[in-house]
């Protein structure tokens, strides 16, 4: 439990230095400045979460040493955002052209693969070593800690980064990339026991015909993976709620700061009682609670934008909301780890992930156009409905707890 939070601290540490929702939409809008262009980031976020770790499930089930990969992938992110520093120390803004973005979003895309397969082996490690019963407990302890060092880190170190007039986002970068490494680096720190009973070499052909078996079998997991797509619709917002404020409100980039600081406050005052309710009552009753406030949160971002002085001080409060957002992922992989058996685990996982990406992959680029097009409004409207139909469903959730056990 010590090394799994400490390997989570660093990660959450190095990424609020990377947060889709304000960090990388700022890097895009100073090298392209559309709705358009920064719909690339959700569709590659969920894309590169959601294939990649269903092709690498039954790699990931076969693989006697968990904790190995979860280091390599860890590193591979790190050298990754290295490498964007790399560039962008390199290039010169003003006569980048069409290249710079384009670059920018092709490493983003490998780093999201990256990420999607690091976030697959965690939760196969989490599933052979974390008790089910303690498991709400580490979410708590690792967010918490983790967005102390965080907000901490971007008070000291941001502030001065995103200053107005002199962003440095290759130090930005750098420091992202150095921690995504550390948090590789504690995962060799695992006690694991390797796994004897590895089954006989799939092909990644084979876990998809598998996948797509434990989905016509299991009717609560269709149900799950129905959610996760209405839930996954939030995420095609993602990189506008810096937008949103930053034009309606007059704001400039160095309003960054406080926003990512009120967001990662959000996720570690969100995980305290989600944690505590998920150990004593289950995980389901956590995601109704969750999926009900993010029903909130695109309204009132609205509201505030239309605020003027009022809206400028308190805008911050829509990031801590957005908190909800980690918090609900991280609910999402601990109700399926209950689901099931260790062996089908890692197919479960993807299968979740894959329906949560389905609207990020199918959707950003319309949601971006359709902002571009006509405004924030309609598009905020149509994601909100489907939150609110994400939160009616989870009441047609079972209790995995009250389940005969499948272990």
């Amino acid at each position: 439990m010590v090394t799994m939070n400490w390997h989570q601290v660093l990660m959450r540490t190095g990424w609020i230095f990377k947060t889709e929702s304000l960090v990388m939409p700022a890097v895009l809008d100073l090298v392209g400045g559309s709705a358009w262009l920064r719909s690339f980031l959700p569709m590659l976020n969920r894309l590169g979460q959601s294939v990649p770790p269903l092709l690498a499930a039954s790699a990931t089930r076969r693989a006697p040493w968990k904790k190995q990969l979860l280091f390599t992938s860890s590193v591979a992110m790190g050298v990754l955002f290295l490498l964007l520093a790399v560039i962008w120390s390199l290039a010169d803004l003003s006569v980048a052209g069409w290249w710079l973005p384009t670059t920018i979003l092709v490493v983003y895309g490998v780093f999201f693969g990256t990420l999607g397969i690091n976030q697959l082996v965690l939760s196969a490690l989490t599933g052979k070593l974390i008790p089910v019963a303690v498991r709400g407990r580490v979410m708590q302890i690792s967010s918490c800690v983790g967005s102390v060092i965080a907000c901490a880190c971007a008070w000291v170190l941001l502030r001065k980064w995103l200053a107005a007039g002199q962003e440095n986002f290759v130090a930005v970068f750098v420091f992202a990339g150095a921690l995504f490494i550390a948090s590789g680096v504690a995962a060799i720190f695992f006690r694991e026991d390797p796994d004897h009973d590895v089954p006989d070499r799939e092909s990644s052909l084979s876990s998809w015909r598998e996948a797509w078996s434990l989905l016509r079998s299991d009717r609560n997991l269709q149900l799950l993976a129905v959610i996760a797509a209405l839930f996954g619709s939030m995420i095609t917002l993602f990189p506008h709620y810096q937008a949103l404020g930053r034009m309606r409100l007059g704001l400039g980039y160095d309003s960054l700061v406080p926003w990512i600081i009120a967001q990662n406050v959000g996720v570690a005052l969100f995980s305290l009682p989600a944690g505590w309710i998920a150990d004593r009552m289950g995980n389901r009753r956590v995601l109704k609670c969750l999926m009900f406030g993010l029903c909130l949160v695109l309204p009132l971002a609205l509201w505030l934008s239309m605020q003027g002085a009022i809206g400028t001080a308190w805008f911050f409060v829509v990031f801590a909301l957005l908190g909800l957002t980690p918090v609900s992922m991280r609910t999402f992989s601990n109700y399926t780890l209950e689901l099931v058996d260790r062996r089908h685990q890692a197919h479960y996982l993807a299968i979740v992930s894959m329906g949560m990406a389905g609207p990020a992959v199918l959707a950003s680029m319309a949601v971006g156009i359709l902002i571009d097009w006509a405004g924030f409004e309609l598009a905020f409207a149509l994601v909100t409905a489907c939150q609110v139909a994400g939160f009616l469903l989870t009441f047609r959730l079972i209790e995995p707890r009250r389940q005969p056990s499948r272990r």
